[in-house]
């Protein structure tokens, strides 16, 4: 009877623990993020991207998210921007609520422009910089 109670308990907390979203309140604006995913620019089956627009981006998230890949197939891939891994990015602001991030690409030929990524995109392959906490 013991082990009955012991193994819904770990198991209540373990629910919890995968069900509670910890990735909401870590993306704060002015951060810095970098490519840790394996990505090459000049191949396109093995590059990350950044969207020029944020309807592109948004389009995307949502052909991921219904498997209705008939709107992922308008995306122009000259309306990409393809990243080499090591490449940093500044979150700016974001859309759709939160599900689209506004970046500016800090790194490579395109620098200093601004363009878009999928927040799961953001939290599966970029990794969040030290920051620098001063006065």
């Amino acid at each position: 009877m013991n082990y009955k109670f012991l193994y819904i308990l770990l198991f209540c907390m373990l629910s919890n623990d995968l069900l509670s979203d910890d990735h909401e309140n870590i993306i704060k604006l002015g951060q810095t993020w970098s490519l840790e995913a394996k990505s090459n620019k000049l191949s396109v089956g093995n590059s990350k991207v950044l969207f020029f627009f944020s309807n592109d981006a948004f389009n995307t998230y949502q052909a991921r998210k219904f498997s209705d890949w008939d709107n992922f197939s308008i995306i122009d891939s000259r309306n990409l921007v393809r990243l080499n891994t090591g490449d940093q990015i500044k979150i700016v602001n974001s859309r759709y609520q939160e599900k689209i991030y506004e970046v500016i690409l800090l790194d490579g030929f395109e620098k200093n422009r601004k363009y878009f990524v999928i927040k799961e995109d953001l939290l599966n392959d970029f990794k969040l910089m030290e920051q620098n906490h001063e006065a």
